[in-house]
């Protein structure tokens, strides 16, 4: 496998790769189709001490308006997805979305409470994605790692360190496949729970807006970020066309042309006020991604 083959782009901004719509250039971005083409990639980089980042949906990350002078690799052509029986086995770049979907018209049930969360497989199992009805993890079989060292490897869900909005496979690898374990059903009634799931998160969070999703995560089970900062006034606070978002605090959306410096002010501001109000200290969901040189 040769990285000469691989679809690489040069100087590409990044804000047409994530939801937040914000980010400068970066020097490469390549969008394998295979494991293989994952591999080579980081050995590229590896080899010529060039930084890289793993990129999913992009729907929780916030990159920096100079750019990234590094190899940003982005999975979403990792798609392949298939049903076995009470399995479905999804590569690393499928959306969220489609595997629900695929899900529903095999009659599986598990995923329906997690409509409407943006991004790819990988990415929202990295994060252990998830609401309080569900997280990806809990129908994780197994998930299959490109290791630091090169290795594929399987692993169980046990040894994926998952934890609420966290795991610690980013310690290990890279994500490029999963296998969940689901359970049959009937499809009308999974298409019905999945209409309820996404019409109450239409009701209550930002849709169809610029955002990377939850700043916050929750400090306590009991405790929502969004209720904290809520109640310190940030609903509808603003710096340039950042925002936090006046129908769930939790939201900080581009209005238009928000800038990296901008998101950045609302959520030390965030963080500030709910610390002196509440005594609790926010800790960002979304990834905030450094550049790892000056472009």
């Amino acid at each position: 496998m040769k990285v000469e083959d691989i679809k690489t782009k040069e100087r590409i901004p990044l804000k047409k790769y994530v939801t937040f719509g914000i980010g400068g250039e970066a020097r490469y971005l390549a969008e394998p189709r295979t494991i293989e083409e994952v591999k080579a990639l980081i050995d590229f980089a590896e080899s010529e001490g060039l930084p890289y980042f793993i990129l999913g949906g992009g729907s929780n990350v916030l990159f920096p308006d100079e750019g990234y002078e590094g190899l940003v690799i982005r999975m979403a052509a990792l798609s392949q997805i298939e049903v076995d029986g009470e399995y479905v086995i999804a590569e690393a770049g499928v959306p969220l979305k489609r595997f629900i979907l695929v899900a529903r018209d095999a009659a599986l049930s598990g995923p329906e409470p997690l409509i409407g969360i943006p991004g790819e497989v990988g990415g929202s199992i990295v994060m252990n994605a998830g609401l309080r009805e569900r997280e990806i993890g809990e129908l994780i079989e197994s998930v299959t790692i490109l290791t630091y060292d090169g290795i594929i490897e399987d692993l169980p869900p046990s040894e994926l360190g998952l934890a609420y909005r966290s795991s610690k496979i980013q310690d290990v690898g890279i994500i490029v496949r999963a296998r969940f374990k689901l359970t049959p059903g009937d499809q009308e009634h999974i298409d019905q729970e999945i209409q309820r799931f996404l019409e109450r998160r239409k009701a209550t969070q930002p849709y169809g807006v610029k955002s990377a999703g939850c700043v916050f995560k929750n400090p306590e089970p009991d405790v929502s970020a969004g209720f904290l900062l809520d109640k310190a006034g940030l609903k509808g606070f603003r710096k340039g066309d950042a925002m936090y978002s006046d129908i769930h605090a939790n939201f900080i959306v581009n209005l238009g042309e928000a800038r990296e410096e901008d998101v950045r002010f609302l959520i030390e501001e965030g963080k500030r006020r709910v610390y002196e109000l509440f005594g609790y200290e926010l800790e960002e969901e979304i990834v905030l991604v450094e550049n790892p040189g000056g472009l």
